[in-house]
């Protein structure tokens, strides 16, 4: 199994650009080990290169974003340390109730085909594949009406509110 890790580096230092050296060196030696691991344990896959460039581009995404959502001590502030307070703060959440939308009140306007397609995929995490053959479809049939129940989805997310009287 050989592995342009050269390459690789370069591909993520300029796709991460706010990544650190150690980030993205330590999500190129799990890409390795994960791959390495699938090799043995499992079999090969067919394009090495490309598989540790998914395994790593993944890992390093995990790293950015759980980054960003620690308080740093090395931040430009009196001590170095980001107060809690501050609304930019990202341990800070405000919700916005008024935007959370409930998945039963989704389902529960569309169509019984579509919401029990929407609910096997997203909430059960059933695969198209076995959906297709619980239902006796092809998997395009399947992939075909999940892309229609999820544009009547949106469209309820797109619909106008009506304006609240003061």
């Amino acid at each position: 199994m050989h592995v342009n890790r050269s390459e690789l580096y370069r591909y993520l230092t300029r796709r991460y650009s706010g990544a650190t050296s150690d980030d993205v060196d330590e999500a190129i030696q799990h890409a390795v080990t994960v791959t390495y691991e699938m090799s043995v344990l499992r079999e090969p896959p067919n394009n090495a290169q490309a598989y540790i460039t998914t395994v790593a581009t993944r890992a390093l995404t995990r790293t950015i974003a759980r980054s960003r959502t620690m308080v740093h001590p090395d931040r430009d502030e009196e001590y170095g340390w980001m107060p809690y307070e501050r609304v930019t703060s990202p341990l800070v959440v405000v919700p916005r109730h008024d935007e959370a939308v409930d998945t039963a009140t989704v389902l529960a306007r569309l169509s019984a085909q579509d919401a029990a397609l929407l609910r096997r995929h997203y909430l059960e995490g059933i695969p198209f594949e076995e959906i297709a053959r619980e239902w006796d479809l092809t998997p395009e049939c399947v992939r075909k009406r999940h892309e229609r129940a999820l544009k009547r989805a949106r469209a309820l997310f797109t619909t106008p509110r009506r304006s609240e009287a003061p």
